[in-house]
């Protein structure tokens, strides 16, 4: 297949021009990133502009968007941070209720923020296992469609941090019933479109039925970080799309990431499928080895690149089970109160699955039992909107301090950026406990 960025980038080398235009290295740096300096350019003769997409990254769009098999498809080099971003604006605009998933990314709240957006929180419910973040349901996406008519759309964030995913099919059919758009956050699943129906079903929601879809390409196939894409299988969001999207994301656009995603596409077209369902029968033999040494296991439909395993009941803490995936040269994505997920992809090498395999193997259960610890979504009682209390006055103090205030921004531990509370939530005896829980010393509030 043709790769025009890449084209376009090697082509613009050849001419040898002397570059009086930024970047400011004018592709002579030196040290390690001498290789990659060439190809660092601005918008100049014969490339393109991302928000107007007609020449080399428009034709890179249109391959992803034959891979995808959706109506349009843009490229961000903002992450799905900017596609999610570009989402909510081209669904809710200003002032409008949006009904969304808890485990919303942080990225979402401050979009919400800015573009003063109600939330209408969903509970999600708790069958993959009190450890893990749960699924939601049709049932309570219906429920809350009946309760608020008004809602300008349905935001669910699936897969999660742990990949536990959603139905998006049965969601989609219900929005599709009350005419109401449907946003996934699907950062974490955009592989997903490369597992075979017939094994596996219908898995990336494109193909279940979403109007729209955030894609972060870096966080699961070979792409620079920052890489992404937006889909949109509604052709009422198409013309204003691009439009939206130039009024959250950089003026300058990173070219080694788009020319990465461009890469990133002949990967997805040609290796994905072949490397992503080696990596599930490798990972489906790792966790029947975890369930037998006694880690505990999501329950139900998941991420089959995702390993998550929960060690609370093997009488482990985050820091010695850290310290234990360490000893075995192993570096995980994220390490929760008692369950640990790590992410792989058709990149990891033999080396990589035998260290967890022998990991695994040699994990012996600690003489302290330590009951496993659901993550916590907490909904407070929203008394200021996210946008006022985002931009309010507000102080610093010290959290045993902070029942009855309101909180003044999101807190949100990183990975996995899920809210624990939201801008504009009262804080309480509850949410004191879990800040605390968090390691949190200080909060900021309202004045």
């Amino acid at each position: 297949m043709k790769l025009p960025i890449a084209q376009a980038l090697q082509e613009y080398i050849r001419k040898d021009l002397s570059r009086f235009h930024m970047p400011g290295h004018k592709g002579r740096g030196e040290g390690i990133l001498k290789e990659i300096y060439p190809y660092d350019i601005t918008e100049v003769t014969g490339m393109d502009s991302l928000y107007q997409g007609s020449g080399p990254i428009a034709a890179c769009e249109e391959n992803f968007r034959r891979i995808y098999g959706t109506k349009q498809s843009l490229l961000s080099a903002g992450g799905a941070t900017l596609c999610i971003q570009t989402m909510l604006a081209l669904v809710c605009g200003l002032n409008s209720k949006v009904i969304i998933s808890r485990n919303v990314h942080l990225s979402a709240v401050h979009t919400m923020a800015h573009l003063n957006l109600t939330p209408v929180w969903l509970t999600p419910e708790m069958d993959a296992g009190e450890w893990f973040l749960g699924r939601y349901s049709a049932a309570s996406v219906e429920k809350a469609l009946k309760e608020n008519l008004d809602a300008a759309g349905v935001y669910i964030t699936t897969p999660d941090y742990f990949g536990v995913m959603s139905d998006v099919e049965e969601i989609a059919q219900v929005c599709k019933k009350y005419g109401t758009p449907l946003m996934i956050d699907n950062a974490h699943g955009a592989h997903l479109k490369f597992y075979p129906a017939q094994q596996y079903g219908r898995m990336h929601p494109m193909d279940c039925g979403a109007d729209l879809c955030a894609d972060s390409l870096h966080k699961t196939l070979p792409v620079l970080t920052g890489g992404a894409l937006l889909h949109i299988n509604n052709a009422r969001f198409i013309r204003d799309a691009r439009q939206r999207m130039s009024m959250f994301g950089s003026t300058s656009p990173s070219f080694p990431i788009l020319l990465s995603c461009d890469l990133g596409s002949q990967y997805a077209a040609q290796q994905a499928a072949a490397e992503f369902c080696r990596t599930a029968e490798i990972l489906d033999s790792i966790r029947r080895q975890a369930a037998d040494q006694g880690f505990l296991l999501p329950r139900g439909k998941c991420d089959p690149a995702k390993l998550t395993l929960g060690f609370g009941a093997l009488g482990y803490t985050p820091q010695t089970f850290l310290a234990h995936l360490h000893a075995f040269g192993i570096e995980p994505e994220y390490v929760s109160g008692s369950a640990c997920v790590f992410m792989a992809s058709g990149y990891n090498t033999e080396k990589d699955f035998s260290r967890v395999k022998e990991m695994v193997r040699r994990t012996k259960k600690q003489p302290d039992y330590i009951p496993p610890s659901r993550f916590p979504l907490y909904f407070g009682e929203q008394v200021m909107s996210i946008r006022e209390a985002e931009f309010s006055p507000h102080e610093e103090i010290l959290v045993e301090n902070c029942e009855g205030r309101i909180a003044a921004g999101v807190i949100c531990p990183c990975p996995p950026g899920i809210p624990v509370v939201v801008s504009g939530e009262k804080l309480n005896k509850d949410s004191i406990k879990m800040l605390k829980n968090y390691g949190a010393v200080k909060v900021n509030v309202v004045k």
